[in-house]
């Protein structure tokens, strides 16, 4: 009688691990899977080294939130954006969503504060995927799945400091 219990128990047992690995298992998958914030490995590297004083003419927009600049480096350029929240953000121009096609550049759609897929041929604006991006660099529209790359930004004072 003791031998048929602790054969149940450990059946018991054993149901209980293979129960606990799976849901181990499960979980980070999801997680691994699920996980946009990692930089987008499908664009390709460029060098980024900015330094921008908001006090000379050229940039003194900067100091408003809301406005931005397009600055050359990284692979087809950064956007630097004062954000609204008072924070400042760089992004990469190239667009997440087949970055190797020549179209997919990143431009600034202030008036619907949206990042866009696309570019201007003769004043007119051509979508390229059509996928449109918060000012934080997440997809908002697809069919791009991941969001676009994001450069280190530090302000002090009146200098903002963009690398990669």
């Amino acid at each position: 009688l003791m031998f048929v219990i602790l054969v149940h128990l450990n059946q018991q047992l054993m149901r209980r691990i293979l129960f606990a690995f799976f849901l181990v298992a499960i979980t980070l998958f999801t997680i691994h899977c699920k996980d946009d914030t990692l930089p987008n490995s499908f664009i390709p590297d460029g060098p980024v080294s900015l330094v921008i004083n908001t006090d000379l003419p050229e940039y003194y927009h900067m100091k408003t939130p809301g406005n931005y600049v397009y600055q050359p480096g990284g692979n087809r350029g950064v956007i630097v954006i004062h954000n609204f929240d008072d924070t400042y953000i760089s992004i990469e121009r190239t667009c997440s969503h087949n970055p190797d096609e020549t179209c997919s550049h990143i431009y600034v759609d202030s008036a619907n504060l949206t990042l866009r897929c696309g570019g201007f041929n003769l004043n007119k604006w051509q979508a390229c995927c059509d996928s449109k991006f918060l000012y934080s660099g997440q997809v908002s529209v697809g069919p791009a799945q991941y969001p676009l790359r994001t450069y280190y930004t530090r302000i002090d004072g009146s200098v903002i400091t963009v690398k990669n």
